[in-house]
């Protein structure tokens, strides 16, 4: 016996409608509605919002489709779905697939908080970071797909009252498997609320220095001057001392000056204040944090001590204004006539006169 015996093809027509109203629909989202929407955002001066609408717009064309296929099947006569139970699994497959192409939208939308907390946070007095922003975003995205996943679950039968009810403190303590995930997870928190560090700091530990690439929910990424990937777990950084090169506003830069003793007292005091005034006049050096003081006698030399702080703290320039600073000093001691000393010893013999009248 056909399928379609004792059925009229206006009976089809109610179902044929709804999805060609869905198809046009997402074609009209797809080509208008979603880059209009972007180029008016953009246009009044809002980034982030064209890009959550760009974010959006595949998926919600592909959740418009499933909704056309969806209504299509449960618009059709009752006679032929009787007879096609698996048209029942066809509205389970359209319901999940509107759940996973809605969560890849809020996702892909996810990625985009960073730029919107750091936006938010220069034009309000909050203490936001890159570092707070991307745990934000971590967070949002775990409780998307969270949820998401126990939708999809709901859909295929599953009793999820259990796993809704366990998600307290103690639940979520399971959930992160054990006492160490949470206390990373806590880690975490700290670190982007008391913000020792952001991503793209320079940092050190007694473990480890390098680069901060990334903090995620259990971790942070440290990139060290070996160009190695260090995953430190979060919880380290909550009991450990931590040193952020970055947010120096000055660099010190502390030497000895070893001079030969035979240098004379007066060319001595001169070559100090020439050192002097040359570090004070420099376009790189705090002038007042200049510092040059002949203060020991070594074991081979008058040592000079030259202290001072540079006005940069990038590795790169202040290397840079070292250089300079001392191609200068050499200078200087080449116009005053003074040269460095190197580790020397005297050596003394003593000479004795060999007795006469020996024991014959």
């Amino acid at each position: 016996m056909s399928l379609f015996q004792g059925l009229s093809w206006q009976q089809f027509v109610p179902a044929i409608l709804f999805l060609l109203l869905c198809t046009g629909a997402a074609a009209v989202a797809h080509r208008l509605l979603g880059p209009g929407v972007a180029r008016i955002a953009r246009h009044m001066g809002h980034p982030q919002i064209a890009l959550v609408s760009e974010a959006f717009l595949k998926p919600t064309t592909l959740c418009l489709l499933a909704v056309g296929v969806w209504g299509c099947v449960g618009l059709l006569p009752v006679e032929l779905r009787a007879q096609l139970p698996a048209l029942n699994l066809v509205n389970t497959v359209c319901s999940i697939s509107c759940i996973v192409f809605i969560t890849w939208g809020l996702l892909r939308a996810a990625n985009q908080l960073p730029c919107l907390i750091e936006g938010i946070g220069a034009h309000l007095p909050l203490a936001t970071g890159r570092a707070l922003a991307v745990f934000v975003m971590r967070i949002v995205q775990a409780l998307v797909l969270l949820i998401a996943a126990a939708m999809v679950l709901a859909e295929l039968g599953y009793n999820i009252n259990g796993v809704l009810a366990g998600l307290g403190l103690g639940g979520l303590s399971f959930a992160l498997a054990g006492q160490d995930m949470v206390s990373n997870f806590f880690g975490g928190l700290v670190l982007v609320t008391e913000r020792p560090f952001e991503i793209g700091d320079w940092v050190s530990t007694p473990d480890v220095e390098g680069t901060v690439e990334d903090i995620s929910l259990r971790s942070t990424k440290v990139r060290t001057l070996d160009n190695a990937l260090v995953t430190v777990p979060n919880s380290k950084f909550t009991t450990t001392p931590i040193t952020n090169w970055t947010r120096m506003n000055m660099r010190l830069a502390k030497f000895t000056l070893g001079l030969e003793y035979k240098t004379s007292s007066a060319a001595l005091q001169s070559t100090v204040q020439s050192v002097t005034d040359m570090l004070k006049q420099h376009p790189d050096v705090h002038t007042d944090t200049v510092q040059v003081r002949m203060l020991d006698f070594g074991p081979s030399s008058l040592d000079v001590l030259v202290q001072f702080y540079t006005k940069t703290t990038d590795i790169k320039e202040y290397r840079a204004v070292r250089e300079d600073i001392n191609l200068r000093i050499l200078g200087i001691l080449a116009q005053q006539g003074v040269s460095l000393a190197f580790p020397s010893r005297s050596l003394y013999m003593a000479q004795t006169e060999s007795t006469e009248g020996a024991v014959k």
